[in-house]
């Protein structure tokens, strides 16, 4: 009887100790305090951002982003010196996946200069985030820093409009000025938003 009063006790100091000890911790952030940009993040190697970007560049996504970019440059008659029926169709969709090759190439390399991670990192579930809002702000900005905070992004402003401004100046034909690298840009722009937008809600 002795031995299990003792333990009795014994159980009712140490539970006594333990909830003394857990009401001296700090307290926890508060709701209002800022959250770091991701918990898991860490920065990436150069080896991944090299296979981010050939995985990004040389994807079926690239390839579906130019059949529908050249289907609408088709359907425009754009640039109109090119031909009509599959041949023009093939032209304009060699044309997009030409700039897209470059638009990648160009923020690969500028990423790398200005150490921005341009790689995507879908909301961890649960995301209380607004989906739309995340895709649509990876399409401008980027990871810096240890802590992967995000950041207004040079090499995602300038990818497109470097590739519309190849294109036009390389294999477009003459006549087109800088309408049509804003709107070649432009509709860079948006293809990028829209993967961005598929990939978060596959998430």
């Amino acid at each position: 009887m002795n031995k299990i009063l003792i333990g009795f006790i014994s159980i009712c100091a140490a539970s006594s100790i333990a909830c003394s000890a857990q009401q001296t911790l700090p307290d926890a952030p508060s709701a209002s305090a800022p959250a770091p940009a991701s918990p898991i993040y860490s920065p990436p190697t150069q080896g991944e951002r090299f296979k981010a970007y050939v995985k990004h560049t040389y994807s079926i996504t690239s390839v579906i982003e130019a059949g529908v970019r050249g289907g609408i440059d088709q359907a425009r008659d754009k640039p109109s010196e090119w031909p009509e029926g599959a041949q023009g169709y093939a032209d304009r969709f060699g044309s997009a996946m030409g700039q897209i090759a470059v638009r990648n190439t160009t923020e690969y390399v500028v990423a790398d200069l200005f150490r921005e991670d341009i790689r995507f990192i879908p909301c961890q579930s649960p995301c209380a985030e607004s989906k739309f809002k995340r895709a649509l702000e990876d399409t401008f900005t980027a990871r810096r820093g240890d802590d992967g905070h995000h950041a207004f992004s040079i090499a995602r402003l300038s990818g497109p409009i470097v590739g519309a401004a190849v294109a036009k100046n390389t294999w477009y034909p003459g006549g087109y000025g800088g309408s049509e690298i804003a709107r070649q840009a432009a509709l860079s722009y948006a293809f990028v938003f829209i993967h961005n937008w598929i990939r978060e809600l596959a998430h």
